[in-house]
């Protein structure tokens, strides 16, 4: 008999799966397909369609009305990742956020796997947790989904180096059984992470913005994704998560596979480099602790530097990142204040490599 992850006799938190969809149908039938057939039995699956004229939402209504019965699918303006996953984490009624990505298969146990992990008495105070992401070659799979699984590591979590240099750890080596102990790490990737709905609402930041909008109604709304970064936001989540003290477990035993659509900076558009540079001068800003070691400044400072100087003779587009981070200065600075520092730098810097 298959073996179920899940106790049938312990309570089953609710696991809230939150999906954002950018016309990218080819990936539906597989992907959301794979989502929506789940074993878990405490489930909701919010999706948002963020396309221009609701492509995603019309493709799964009339391609995939099975799917699109078991699920909760709406249409909205185009928010990015961290304004749309925002929108769905304050819709949510579960206790936990799974923030999927439509470019992923999923094996019908993960969620109970991943869940049973954390309800274990150990793991009360962790706020996150980390699949093992595995690449799936996706032109082998409506054929031979067999075959499109490889044993290539996409991301383990995510890694910090003392000289704030972020990664996904593990990325491009095969996966050989280096990376199969369950562990404390840094954070997980928001193409796959897991979060305690409670742990997001302690970091979460008081939307200027739509405080400022509905000033009237009185209406406040939050920011668990910082919504002034389109890269590096599940980065600047991490941190936040691991100063407040809410730690990060990988669980091994629960693998997805992600067809991961490019790597490193060569491959990236313009705007992809200029908003992951931004990204980067900003979650180094407001996650940085003049208690850090003189190592971890030196290396830091020494990095930062080596970018302004690879942007001024290589790449001079970048350097208006810059003056787009002077731009939003003032917020930066004031979410900087607002973020909770419940642990030393030390417990910080173990993670740094």
């Amino acid at each position: 008999m298959k073996k179920i992850w899940y106790n049938p006799r312990v309570e089953q938190h609710k696991v809230t799966i939150g999906l954002i969809l950018l016309r990218n149908e080819h990936y539906l039938k597989l992907s959301l397909g794979s989502l929506a057939a789940q074993d878990y039995p405490n489930l909701e699956i919010l999706v948002r369609d963020q396309s221009p004229n609701g492509e995603a939402y019309d493709y799964v209504q009339k391609e995939m009305p099975e799917v699109f019965a078991k699920i909760t699918l709406s249409k909205g303006e185009n928010l990015m990742h961290s304004g749309g996953h925002n929108a769905l984490i304050r819709k949510m009624t579960g206790e936990w956020y799974f923030c999927a990505s439509n470019d992923m298969w999923y094996p019908k146990d993960f969620v109970s796997k991943m869940v049973t992990e954390l309800q274990k008495p150990e793991y009360s105070t962790f706020g996150s947790a980390s699949p093992k992401l595995l690449r799936w070659d996706f032109k082998f799979a409506e054929n031979d989904l067999e075959a499109s699984k490889t044993k290539a590591i996409d991301s383990v979590g995510l890694g910090l180096t003392k000289c704030h240099k972020f990664i996904d750890v593990g990325q491009g080596e095969e996966d050989k059984g280096q990376y199969d102990s369950r562990t404390s790490i840094f954070g997980t990737s928001a193409a796959a992470g897991l979060y305690r709905k409670s742990a997001l609402e302690d970091v979460a930041w008081t939307n200027h913005v739509a405080r400022e909008r509905n000033v009237a109604s009185g209406k406040v709304e939050k920011e668990y994704f910082d919504e002034t970064l389109h890269y590096k936001n599940d980065v600047d989540l991490a941190y936040r998560l691991q100063w407040a003290g809410h730690k990060c477990l990988f669980i091994p035993l629960a693998q997805v596979w992600h067809d991961r659509q490019a790597s490193g900076h060569s491959a990236k558009s313009a705007w992809a480099k200029g908003n992951s540079y931004f990204g980067q001068l900003v979650t180094v800003s407001k996650n940085w602790s003049p208690d850090f070691s003189w190592p971890v400044k030196l290396l830091t400072g020494l990095r930062q530097a080596a970018l302004w100087v690879y942007a001024f003779i290589l790449d001079r587009p970048l350097l208006q990142q810059r003056a787009e981070v002077e731009k939003v200065a003032p917020l930066i600075e004031a979410k900087r204040k607002a973020m909770l520092r419940r642990i030393k730098v030390e417990e910080v810097e173990r993670f740094m490599k």
